[in-house]
């Protein structure tokens, strides 16, 4: 087993949701196919499992290389080669290798910066797009999103993903168990199971994001809403993130639709509409959402104008209440010798009623206008 000499990732600290662009380690203007892997070590090693099914039976069976997968080809069943783990890239090319893959592609495999896509090689297909799970152990970076790939050939599927995801367990646990379509049709419907199972982990994660969006505009509208506003932003970001990843899957749902590709059967155009379909679904309730986050943000812009407001007009008020009396105190407050009011016995009494009177006047008049 190749040794790459990175070291394995400490257990104590639980993964997190990885969303930044990863820094190419290799210098510019490289020769194509050169061995680099772009991302994070998820996994200890790199595992790959191999699953030889058929009408009557399936097989099992964890191998080390690509010489190894090779060896169950040939039979009238279907090979899905599940890798998992992408760090060790001497063991993922020398898989590539063994099905002739062309270098550019093994470096789409190995960059988890490359975009989704489908590319049509004649002998196979490529698909690479961005598998997702929600995680709400890890709090603001819930949305957990790694790269995914497809090699898809006339007898041969092969899947490629960073780390184990539990996405892919329904699929596998029908392989297991015999049920459904997926043992009587080939590698092609596998690749759709395997697509629309990652499709519908998009829409779990869109009706979580729904649901966070709804408790933070019911929020607002309460009579003493208090948001912060870091909360929006980081609710803003996730939705802004979110439909950036899924966005590109609708390409990828239009190439496989309309692909001239033999290795498309007739009989899974229905499926590849309904997966298009579902991608349109998420397109839009992503939308949707990013619209809603946008109207709250401006809401709760307008509620904390309309408080400053409040508060301006409130001050204002008063400033106003006060200014004549001020002006009355600051007169009698002068150190002249002939002022005849300082004489007088009432002039103390008769100053306070005055004051009284105008305060109370200027607030019945400001709540006659509603202006308090």
């Amino acid at each position: 087993m190749q040794n790459t000499g990175m070291p394995p990732p400490p257990p104590e600290k639980p993964r997190r949701a990885r969303r930044r662009h990863h820094r190419d380690p290799r210098p510019p203007a490289q020769t194509p196919g050169t061995a680099a892997y772009v991302g994070e070590r998820l996994v200890p090693e790199v595992k790959i499992q191999v699953f030889d099914y058929g009408h009557a039976e399936m097989r099992e069976q964890e191998v080390t290389d690509g010489q190894q997968c090779v060896k169950f080809e040939g039979g009238d069943s279907p090979v899905w080669v599940q890798v998992t783990g992408l760090h060790e890239t001497c063991r993922i090319r020398g898989l590539l290798d063994a099905y002739h893959v062309h270098p550019l592609v093994q470096d789409d495999i190995l960059n988890t910066n490359q975009g989704p896509k489908v590319e049509d090689f004649g002998d196979y297909l490529f698909i690479t797009v961005k598998l997702m799970t929600v995680r709400p152990e890890l709090g603001e970076d819930r949305f957990d999103v790694q790269h995914f790939s497809l090699i898809l050939t006339q007898q041969v599927i092969i899947s490629f993903q960073e780390a184990p995801s539990h996405v892919f367990d329904p699929v596998v646990l029908r392989l297991r168990q015999g049920k459904g379509r997926l043992r009587q049709q080939g590698p092609d419907y596998l690749a759709w199971a395997l697509l629309d199972a990652l499709l519908d982990h998009y829409l779990v994660a869109l009706d979580d994001l729904e649901e966070i969006v709804a408790k933070l505009d019911e929020t607002l509208t309460l009579p003493d809403a208090s948001v912060n506003l870091h909360e929006i932003h980081q609710i803003r970001a996730q939705t802004n993130f979110i439909y950036r990843t899924i966005r590109p899957i609708r390409e990828v749902a239009v190439g496989l639709q309309h692909s001239e590709s033999d290795l498309i059967s007739d009989s899974l155009t229905p499926f590849l509409r309904d997966l298009y379909d579902h991608s349109w679904r998420a397109i839009e309730t992503a939308d949707h959402l990013r619209e809603a986050v946008t109207g709250i943000r401006e809401y709760h812009h307008a509620i904390l104008s309309q408080r400053m407001n409040e508060i301006m007009k409130m001050l204002a008020a008063i400033s106003t209440i006060f200014l004549p009396l001020t002006f009355l105190a600051g007169v009698y407050g002068m150190n002249f010798k002939f002022m005849p009011e300082l004489d007088q016995v009432w002039g103390y009494p008769v100053v306070w009623i005055v004051f009284i009177f105008l305060g109370l006047g200027m607030v019945y008049y400001f709540r006659h206008r509603r202006w308090l």
